[in-house]
């Protein structure tokens, strides 16, 4: 930050006044970026004292404002001065003295004719501020290097006026829009430009090579994110001026920047699978269609807009797979990978989960929610007194929790339990009876914990309200677990209750190993997974590309080194075949988008490839299904969003079409995708070609 000097001063428009912050940390007011020192303050003071304040036009003088003022020619010390009070401010005429105040005082423009007096703030050409000045072109956008997050939020607000759909909302992420993407996009996109081929019809596709997490299949995820950045896909002027400083080494680099700024949504076309569709390696599940340019530009969103969706789908789909469809509760919000990833996380891990904790995620997608309590909860209260009051509704509840006490003591051993907990619990219940979920870990799961949940769920039951459950938090998951089952049946035989319906829950850095380790374990009902969940562990990423497939309906294929590298040329159809015994998927089958689409109950030749060997096969499917639909045609949108219970019922019922062998937790079944026999001859051909 710059501080005021006596360089000829510059205007800023008033609305300055509405952005104002304070730094205590640096003992600093600040005006926009103009930083305003206590020393600064002190002279503001001193002239304030002397009645004195500016006020200037949009030119490079102090405006001496005759017509609103009277003058005293003469003080006391024989000195020439003009003031007069107006209002709340002062005019100062002392143009000499003016000058050398380092930091000038905003005048709200409500205190002034602000018609006459033009600006009310001036600082020095060299400091780095924003232009407010009411006629710029652009003033959403600031482009200023010290306020980035300020210009990206107001890129948002230019991208949400400017977007083509106005009915299609913008991309959950502030960060998604045109400059997204890595530096050699760009750089290729001007060589692109520079060789005449930016306009060439491209067909890029996404897909994956290898299925996540060992397993024989994903849920695909984020098409709804990909629409809704490729509705309002357009380049601020900020950005546009960024990218023209950062290449202004390249010649003609000004008709590339004009070029830039007619690109849109609007340029291309997009066909995908439907949002939680099951989805396989190799199959295309996003197609990209449209200039060269613009489409080669898109790679880092589109991969980014899937990527990470499509792996917490599939991974929160193996999590409830693997605790044999009980129920799991979405615990990740602190523990993601910042507040995206934990938006995201909560987002996509519905497909698997039945709750969340994250109460934002909740809000915007209607996800169910759900909450315990912290060991901080417990561990802040001590004493009776610290209590509201004794009652729940009418009930003297602290009489009732003393006669349950010395019925739980009368039949546990309970010497070591913690009563600064049993006031926690006790003070939960009082403002919470009909979610009495506690967390009894906090002190001694079985020593302590247990028994006070008791005490207070038998004074509950009592008021007919119904308590909920336990969450264990550490130790022996499996022995823990049991023994607190045990205890709620004992209870219930002996005093006629029905607790052995109390849920149990355990949490503690859950994983796929710990879920092996307790599926055997029938009286847990609810898995609360959080970090291991949220970040996708062990995976760091799906590993999906974006390869281009056609140019100017010419076939492109890459062949490297390493053969599962290999690339598919073409622009292809996905459908998915149905057997006639159970009318199950047995196989997704790739053409050339120009090929015939296969009918039901005909003979199909299709050739399953898979490590460098064919095999022909011949199939009558009973039923032929579409994958790859389009879902955007220049412009034009032709996809129906669901909302996230509508998608995970998709999902599910997805499920039920394919042979439950897929979908094993130890050893599951690889699942057929094929070629038809033209492709795969074409495929075959340029192979060929390509290896002489």
């Amino acid at each position: 930050m710059k501080t005021m000097s006596d360089n000829k001063l510059n205007v800023i428009s008033s609305s300055l006044a509405h952005n104002i912050d304070l730094d205590l940390k640096k003992q600093s007011l600040y005006f926009g970026d103009v930083r305003i020192t206590e020393e600064d303050i002190k002279q503001l003071l001193l002239m304030k004292k002397k009645g004195i304040v500016f006020t200037a036009d949009g030119s490079d003088t102090l405006k001496d404002i005759n017509d609103q003022h009277t003058i005293n020619d003469e003080n006391e010390n024989g000195k020439k001065k003009r003031k007069e009070e107006d209002g709340k401010n002062i005019i100062l005429h002392d143009k000499k003295e003016c000058l050398n105040i380092k930091r000038l005082r905003i005048v709200p423009t409500n205190d002034i004719n602000t018609s006459n007096s033009g600006s009310v703030i001036r600082c020095d050409d060299n400091s780095n501020n924003i232009n407010y000045s009411t006629n710029k072109k652009d003033k959403d956008e600031l482009d200023d290097n010290n306020l980035k997050m300020i210009s990206a939020i107001n890129c948002t607000i230019y991208l949400t006026k400017n977007r083509i759909n106005k009915d299609i909302d913008i991309p959950s992420n502030v960060f998604i829009n045109a400059l997204y993407m890595d530096y050699y996009h760009i750089v290729m996109a001007y060589t692109f430009f520079k060789h005449k081929k930016h306009t060439d019809n491209s067909v890029f596709e996404i897909y994956f090579r290898t299925c996540p997490f060992h397993g024989k299949f994903a849920i695909f995820a984020g098409i709804y994110e990909i629409i809704k950045y490729i509705n309002s896909f357009c380049f601020t002027t900020s950005q546009l001026n960024f990218l023209k400083k950062k290449m202004s080494h390249y010649p003609d680099i000004d008709l590339f920047i004009d070029y830039l700024k007619t690109v849109s949504g609007k340029d291309i076309s997009i066909y995908s699978m439907d949002e939680g569709d099951i989805v396989f390696p190799n199959e295309p599940l996003v197609i990209i269609e449209g200039p060269l340019l613009i489409c080669q530009m898109l790679e880092a969103a589109l991969l980014n807009l899937v990527n990470f969706p499509t792996l917490v789908a599939t991974n929160s789909m193996l999590y409830k797979i693997g605790v044999n469809q009980k129920m799991i509760a979405e615990f990740g919000c602190r523990r993601a990978q910042g507040p995206d990833g934990s938006m995201s996380g909560s987002r996509y891990a519905h497909f698997g989960c039945d709750f969340t904790s994250n109460v934002y995620a909740s809000f915007l997608y209607d996800l169910p929610l759900i909450g315990t309590m912290s060991h901080a909860f417990i561990t802040s209260f001590k004493y009776e007194k610290e209590l509201l009051n004794r009652y729940i509704n009418k009930h003297d509840f602290l009489n009732i929790i003393y006669e349950k006490k010395k019925i739980i003591y009368n039949l546990y051993k309970c010497d070591m339990v913690n009563e600064s907990e049993l006031i926690a619990f006790i003070a939960f219940a009082q403002i919470n009876p009909a979610n009495f979920f506690c967390v009894i870990d906090t002190y001694d799961t079985l020593q302590s914990g247990i028994y006070n949940f008791l005490i207070v769920a038998l004074a509950l039951h009592e008021i007919k309200y119904k308590p909920v459950g336990i969450r264990i938090d550490s130790g022996d998951l499996a022995y823990l677990t049991k023994e607190c089952k045990k205890v709620f049946i004992d209870i219930s035989k002996q005093l006629n209750v029905p607790f052995n319906e109390l849920k149990i829950c355990v949490s503690n850095d859950i994983n796929h190993e710990i879920v092996k380790k307790l599926e055997n374990e029938k009286q847990i009902d609810l898995y609360a997974i959080g970090t291991n969940l949220i970040t996708c562990q062990p995976e760091t990423s799906l590993k999906i590309v974006y390869k281009l497939a056609q140019i100017n309906n010419y076939p492109c294929y890459k062949k490297t080194n390493e053969n599962h590298k290999a690339t598919y040329p073409y622009k292809k159809n996905v459908y998915r075949l149905y057997n006639k015994e159970n009318n199950l998927a047995v196989c997704d089958y790739i053409q050339h988008y120009e090929e015939t689409q296969p009918i039901s109950n005909q003979c199909i030749d299709y050739v399953h490839f898979e490590n460098q060997k064919a095999q022909h096969v011949t199939l009558t499917p009973a039923h032929v299904e579409k994958k790859v639909k389009n879902m955007w045609d220049h412009g034009k949108s032709l996809i129906k969003f669901k909302t996230s219970k509508e998608v995970k019922q998709y999902t599910l019922n997805e499920l039920k079409k394919f042979k439950k062998d897929h979908f094993d937790k130890y050893e599951p079944t690889p699942y057929n995708v094929c070629y038809s026999k033209k492709y795969f001859d074409l495929f075959s051909t340029i192979v060929l070609k390509k290896s002489v």
